[in-house]
């Protein structure tokens, strides 16, 4: 038997000595080494009782059941009872007598306020239009307002003027409620036509 047979038998032998000593002591558990960590809880703090808010929560809901109770029920605006008249001053007048005639001073401010509002029906009052042109031709004023209505941004109209003895053509937009509305328009012609419109306060 050679020299390298034998080293051989003998690291065999070696390895399956240290398996038989040191296998039972790993499957058992005997060869592991437990850690115990402890763990300390410290007890619950001890508030101290307040009186005070026990009796306020006492109080509030001794309130709460001394409220009445709601009865539901329907209400209808429009009747009598339910109905709240509004007046110009703190303090309320006195119905007026339909019997009695008005006053001369009542009758005069009401003609007054009748026609102004007339007026300002007549004028436009608070309506606001887009300028987008002024031609002397009828025809390029005409072909800019069927150019404007395909857009679909808003009513478009001509209006004749007159100046220094000519005709002259207004193309606009319009009219609009508020302001903000016409400044809406202003900015998508700009955005599709590249044309910067004036903002003016429709009087006719």
């Amino acid at each position: 038997m050679d020299q390298n047979t034998k080293n051989r038998l003998v690291g065999v032998i070696v390895i399956f000595a240290l398996a038989v000593i040191f296998l039972p002591m790993i499957l058992d558990g005997s060869g592991v080494r437990r850690e115990q960590h402890d763990v300390v809880i410290p007890p619950q703090p001890l508030v101290p009782a307040n009186p005070e808010f026990g009796q306020k929560v006492i109080d509030l809901q001794a309130k709460v059941d001394a409220l009445p109770e709601l009865q539901p029920r329907l209400i209808d605006e429009n009747s009598a009872e339910n109905r709240i008249e509004r007046t110009a001053g703190p303090e309320t007048e006195t119905p007026a007598d339909p019997n009695q005639p008005e006053p001369q001073q009542k009758k005069a401010e009401s003609a007054s306020l009748e026609a102004d509002s007339v007026e300002r029906s007549k004028s436009g009052g608070d309506s606001w239009v887009l300028q987008v042109g002024s031609f002397q031709d009828r025809g390029k004023a005409l072909a800019q307002r069927d150019k404007l209505r395909k857009s679909n941004i808003a009513a478009v109209f001509i209006e004749q003027f007159t100046s220094d003895n000519k005709s002259s053509y207004r193309v606009r937009l319009g009219p609009f409620l508020n302001r903000d509305q016409t400044r809406v328009a202003q900015n998508k012609i700009k955005a599709k036509h590249d044309i910067d419109g004036i903002i003016m306060k429709y009087e006719r």
